[in-house]
């Protein structure tokens, strides 16, 4: 951030003030804003007490910006009154100015201790020009860490559950300066909603989510493990000239900073959502990730981590290992799903390794191609058969399942699966048992197939699978079958009597109730002559045929 010009006013009791003598707003800027205030009144608690130490200092927030303000005690008045002080205060309508930056100022000698000797009241006091701070590690030595540890744990206990006020030690038994060690090692953007406040606070309008009060006590409760391993391992860092990057915004990232390393010694199994996501978001994660179950592991919590799931994405986004790695365990887990009925991948893995449609069909045809098999062809498989052709991928049909009649089905009920099947059929080179037990199943469900296939099933192969068909059939599909057969483009052969209507061995009387009639085209297909078929229908001969075929056969 660059240096800006922030408003400034002046607050003290003089023979003459903006507001008259005795206490009063002494100077402002001519852009004060007045809803800070602009008087005694309107400024209320922010100038309404003399220091009791001396010294008051602190940065809060209110809507539209913070107030950086420093509060001293000052020479007696025009009147000759003790008591007096001075309060300087400074405007950022940005936000962006916090506690180290008012500890900047502060050690600068930013802020004034007394009024200027030839200053007179005014509303057009000049802007205070203020560039946000510069870091420097702080020189730390065990003793400093040791000591340091208890007040960090307890900030970062704050920052952790996103408001609170903690009471912090100003200076360490050593006496370092507690505020200058903490808010130079904490990272600014952690830090851009904290409060600081050195000295007695009364209802000043801070809206800061988390209020940091500097006090005169020294001893802290214990810290809890994660935040007192936090600080620790902070201050160790910052020990060593090692500072967080100050783009740090929440405690996770700064987790990732501090522990990924170590985390990434350990199996995703181990670990919590949140430690998982700073590992994914650190340089060890294509590592980690190829490393036993990890992906499976991360990819699994994904599903209920929007932490992890964000993390996971940057890094399928950063490396393509990652990418790959993702991709391919997904693709895999979908695979088995559609082949094996397993468990399938949650949608936001799908979702992280950007695997659509056509991605599945085509992985899954190549799988076909090796010779895997669909173990369940059920509706949600049918469906991806459907989709992989709607697509023009390539799909085998031949050899995608051992459910020969779920496939006759779908390709019966399926217009582009149908297509693609007679399509695949004639294209293929030779006959195999396959192809048998594939036609007699599309025969039961449809007797319009035999039409659909002419020219691509051989002769010798049609009476066998017309009669396994027929076993199969009810007297009305029995009749369907044998009335295509005697009527399409296999006709004259005979089959349709002899394989079908005979070879179906149905029961006698619902034999004779085809025969009643369908005799005459049936005739007419095994050969007899046309007149002499219409006599014998008219006849109905039904028994002595019966007997004749079966004679003949």
């Amino acid at each position: 951030m660059s240096s800006r010009a922030c408003p400034q006013a002046l607050y003290t009791s003089a023979s003459r003030t903006l507001e008259g003598p005795g206490f009063g707003v002494y100077a402002h800027s001519a852009d004060w804003p007045a809803e800070v205030g602009r008087t005694r009144t309107a400024l209320g608690a922010l100038v309404g007490s003399a220091p009791a130490d001396g010294e008051a200092y602190g940065v809060l927030s209110r809507a539209g910006g913070r107030v950086l303000y420093r509060t001293v005690a000052a020479a007696a008045d025009g009147f000759g009154r003790p008591g007096n002080y001075l309060v300087h205060l400074v405007w950022d309508g940005s936000g962006r100015l916090g506690p180290r930056d008012l500890l900047a100022l502060r050690r600068g000698g930013r802020f004034l201790d007394a009024l200027p000797e030839d200053s007179s009241p005014t509303a057009d006091l000049p802007p205070l020009r203020v560039a946000p701070a510069a870091r420097r590690p702080p020189a730390l030595g065990p003793e400093d860490v040791d000591a340091l540890t208890p007040a960090l744990a307890a900030l970062l206990a704050a920052l952790a559950a996103g408001s609170g006020e903690c009471a912090l030690p100003a200076r360490t038994a050593a006496g370092r300066d507690v505020a200058e060690v903490l808010f130079a090692v904490l990272p600014r953007a952690l830090a851009a909603g904290v409060s600081l406040h050195a000295g007695p606070r009364r209802d000043d309008g801070d809206t800061a989510p988390v209020v940091v009060r500097l006090t005169g006590a020294s001893g802290l409760p214990p810290p809890g493990p994660p935040d007192a391993e936090r600080a620790a391992t902070l201050l160790e860092a910052a020990a060593k000239a090692e500072l967080a990057p100050d783009d740090l915004a929440d405690l996770r990232r700064l987790d990732t900073w501090l522990f990924a390393g170590t985390w990434a010694g350990l199996d995703a199994g181990r670990l919590t959502p949140d430690q998982v996501a700073s590992v994914l978001e650190s340089a060890a994660a294509p590592g980690w990730l190829v490393r036993g179950d990890n992906a499976g592991t991360a990819l699994g919590a994904a599903a209920d981590s929007a932490a992890v799931e964000a993390a996971l994405r940057a890094a399928v986004d950063r490396w393509p290992a990652v990418a790959g790695l993702v991709r391919g365990r997904v693709l895999a887990a979908l695979l088995d799903e559609v082949f094996d009925g397993a468990a399938g991948p949650a949608e936001v893995a799908v979702e992280v390794a950007a695997i659509g449609p056509r991605d599945l069909c085509a992985a899954l045809a190549a799988e076909v191609r090796r010779g895997r098999r669909v173990a369940r062809l059920d509706r949600a498989a049918g469906l991806l058969v459907e989709r992989a052709l709607d697509l023009g991928v390539d799909l085998p049909l031949l050899g995608l399942t051992d459910q020969t009649w779920e496939l006759a089905l779908l390709a019966t009920r399926s217009p582009v699966v149908g297509d693609a099947l007679v399509t695949q059929w004639r294209a293929a080179a030779g006959w195999t048992a396959a192809h048998g037990a594939l036609l007699g199943h599309l025969l039961v469900a449809d007797p319009g197939w035999l039409a659909r296939l002419d020219g691509a099933v051989p002769a010798s192969a049609l009476p066998a699978a017309l009669r396994w068909a027929a076993l199969r059939l009810d007297a009305a599909g029995v009749e369907a079958l044998a009335l295509a057969v005697a009527t399409g483009p296999r006709a004259g052969q005979g089959w349709a009597l002899r394989e079908v209507v005979f070879g179906s061995e149905l029961p006698a009387a619902e034999v004779e109730q085809v025969l009643g009639r369908r005799l005459e085209l049936l005739l007419v297909d095994d050969g007899w002559p046309a007149e002499v078929a219409g006599s014998l229908a008219r006849g109905r001969g039904g028994d002595s045929l019966r007997r004749r075929f079966r004679r003949d056969g």
